[in-house]
């Protein structure tokens, strides 16, 4: 069993300890061995190729690593053979690359797969549909349809991928308003996910005349990859809580392309670690999936305003 719950909670390491290695890279993109959680250790620090790190919450850990703890309180580390924890007992702990058969897989493949989970195409710079993103998976309670703003009113249409079904729309509305979400839209969704083994849709939007129009093809989640998503979320909720269970739902949420619903995981857990740079890392890349242009930019900069995380 995982030897106690997957806490990663806010605290970061505020006292510097003398002769760390400046911190010089963000880490985002790259598969990881381990990942720091809380750490309330006032002497905490990690050897990595003979340098020594401060080390802080949310940082990612690599074969090799060596994680020290050496005056009073504990550094929490999460690894696929479960929590572990670095304290005054148990001074040093090294880091081993992930086994062919961990003992939690989900664990491992949220750490392997941090910072590439759910890459797409991606949308031109020039598109005004900002949301769904172009080959993006939607749930129909949570659909939103996002545009840039404009000075006219807009025509939505959601049809089927073949465009022998229209799902929803056409339906005129505020171009000024730059996003529409409705229960209308979420049940007609529901209903033609119900009755429909296609899961491919197009959302169209027309802007001054009926020859100015974007599309944008997105899909449903469903069948085995629903019930994939179902089981990942039943295990983070039943192992963590807390920031471990908004970082585990939102790896899980962009694994399956649910961008929107990862953002929303990553800000609730901003809201405890406000200036945690891997965290801010993490929303920055799930907020701009999502499509929340001004939010990134927010986001961005106060990202700006914080030491670059170790590499």
């Amino acid at each position: 069993m995982i030897a106690g719950r997957l806490i990663l909670a806010v605290l970061l390491l505020g006292a510097s300890v003398g002769g760390f290695v400046p911190e010089c890279a963000a880490q985002n993109g790259e598969a990881l061995d381990g990942r720091i959680a809380e750490t309330t250790c006032k002497s905490a620090y990690l050897m990595r190729g003979g340098n020594k790190l401060q080390v802080s919450y949310g940082m990612g850990l690599k074969g090799g690593d060596v994680v020290y703890c050496s005056g009073p309180g504990q550094v929490n580390v999460v690894l696929p053979k479960g929590n572990k924890v670095v304290d005054a007992r148990n001074r040093r702990l090294p880091i081993d690359k992930i086994s062919d058969n961990p003992e939690f897989p989900v664990i491992a493949e949220y750490l392997t797969g941090y910072g590439l989970a759910g890459a797409t195409r991606g949308r031109p710079p020039d598109s005004r549909i900002l949301w769904p993103e172009e080959g993006s998976v939607v749930v129909p309670e949570h659909f939103v349809a996002r545009w840039a703003p404009v000075s006219q009113k807009v025509t939505l249409t959601i049809m089927s991928e073949a465009k022998d079904v229209t799902v929803w729309g056409p339906t005129e509305i505020d171009g000024a308003s730059g996003s529409l979400k409705t229960t209308e839209i979420s049940s007609a969704l529901a209903s033609y996910k119900a009755k429909s083994p296609n899961p491919n849709l197009g959302l169209t939007i027309a802007f001054a005349n009926a020859s100015d129009w974007e599309e944008v093809n997105f899909s449903l989640l469903k069948g085995r990859e629903e019930e994939e998503l179902n089981s990942q979320l039943d295990f983070w909720a039943k192992h963590s809580d807390g920031l471990a269970l908004h970082l585990g739902r939102g790896y899980s949420f962009m694994r399956y392309k649910l961008y929107s619903e990862a953002a929303e995981e990553y800000e609730s857990a901003l809201t405890t670690a406000p200036e945690s740079p891997y965290l801010l890392e993490d929303a920055i890349r799930a907020e701009r999936m999502a499509g929340r242009d001004s939010r990134v930019k927010e986001l961005e900069t106060r990202l700006k305003s914080q030491p670059i995380p170790a590499k």
